[in-house]
């Protein structure tokens, strides 16, 4: 978390939002001293914030977010002293100090706002025919046998397993997921993609996603096991590995995100939460500019392959590509699918992974 440097929103929690209107006299003291205020909740959430602040640290949270909260907290703690609260200003307050709360755990270098998810896809519906992504768009995403001129007869939609939360998906033979109706956010110059993985084979054609294959970006596992990434931007094309072999192991489910960053001008990958690699314009030079516009000729956007019969027919000039031993797609299995329009930070994707590994 050491590298996080992000700018984050810091809330400022006034001292006007409790301050409450004491009266020492009115018609309703004798009520008042008869049935006074339950502070029962008050006082738990107080506790909880508390303790939420003993545990609270600069490697999680800005400085600047902790003090603020403990000033909220501070300031509802004198006002509940008060035994002239009336039972409405007591509930404000908690409202006040739950949004409070609230606000600034959406402060922890961890937190990743709900509007920057893309797409997510968890598999667990195990529709058939079509699974319906959210967060930002509910994009249809078909399952789709491997192409008939490839693999002929010999295969099939893709199938439900057991995955590292609830159900995944298994591709094999060519099966793939087809989305036809991606939208321009799909090419953000900042984007991240997260996804479960469980190779079945090492191959180079070991396709995760694919965007119009070279012509715009494409995330795979690689020879030697090693996640690969390649984005087409105004500058030029730009493919990368993170250099560590044997990183998504056949066999096992390892979480693999890669992160880009073009006004940075970097890319990175993590592997089980952890970072493993960060390329730069300076060791990548064409990894500038900005992203490329979608490719004319358009296939739709792929899971767990590389192109469409029609689009390699089209656009590949070269020999040996339509066999099953050569046609791009993902063996194995992969589970949480998902992309971001925000270059993920080191926090953001360790928390990532220890919510969703398996316990």
């Amino acid at each position: 978390m050491k590298n996080l440097t992000r700018t984050l929103f810091v809330f400022v929690m006034t001292m006007s939002i409790f301050a409450l209107p004491l009266t020492s006299c009115g018609d309703d003291d004798d009520d008042k001293k008869t049935n006074p205020a339950d502070k029962t909740e008050l006082n738990a959430l107080i506790e909880d914030c508390d303790a939420l602040l003993a545990t609270a640290t600069t490697d999680e949270y800005p400085q600047s977010a902790i003090d603020a909260f403990q000033q909220a907290v501070n300031t509802a703690k004198a006002a509940a002293t008060s035994t002239a609260l009336t039972q409405t200003q007591v509930d404000n307050i908690v409202v006040n100090l739950t949004n409070a709360m609230t606000q600034f755990e959406k402060q922890a270098f961890s937190y990743i706002p709900d509007e920057a998810l893309i797409i997510g896809l968890s598999f667990d519906e195990a529709n058939a025919a079509e699974l319906t992504t959210n967060g930002a768009h509910a994009l249809k995403a078909v399952l789709t046998a491997g192409p008939s001129e490839i693999f002929g007869s010999d295969t099939s939609k893709p199938t439900y397993v057991e995955g590292v939360k609830g159900k995944a998906i298994h591709f094999t033979k060519g099966s793939h997921l087809e989305i036809a109706n991606y939208t321009s956010d799909f090419l953000s110059n900042t984007m991240s993609i997260a996804v479960w993985v469980k190779p079945e084979a090492t191959r180079g054609g070991n396709y995760i996603a694919s965007l119009n294959f070279w012509n715009n970006w494409k995330f795979q596992v690689q020879e030697q096991n090693k996640p690969f990434f390649t984005v087409a931007t105004t500058a030029g094309i730009t493919d990368a590995d993170n250099e560590a072999p044997n990183s998504a192991p056949n066999g096992e489910w390892t979480h693999l995100v890669v992160t880009l960053d073009l006004s940075k001008k970097e890319l990175s990958f993590y592997v089980n939460g952890e970072w493993t690699k960060t390329w730069t314009s300076t060791t990548k030079d064409k990894l500038t500019g900005t992203m490329a516009p979608a490719f004319t000729n358009t296939i739709p956007f792929l899971i767990g392959a590389g192109n469409t019969y029609a689009g390699a027919l089209e656009y590949y000039d070269w020999q040996g590509w339509n066999t099953p031993e050569t046609w791009d797609y993902f063996i194995g299995s992969m589970d949480e699918f998902k992309i971001y329009n925000i270059a993920l930070e080191s926090g953001q994707i360790s928390n990532l992974y220890n919510t969703e590994k398996t316990k």
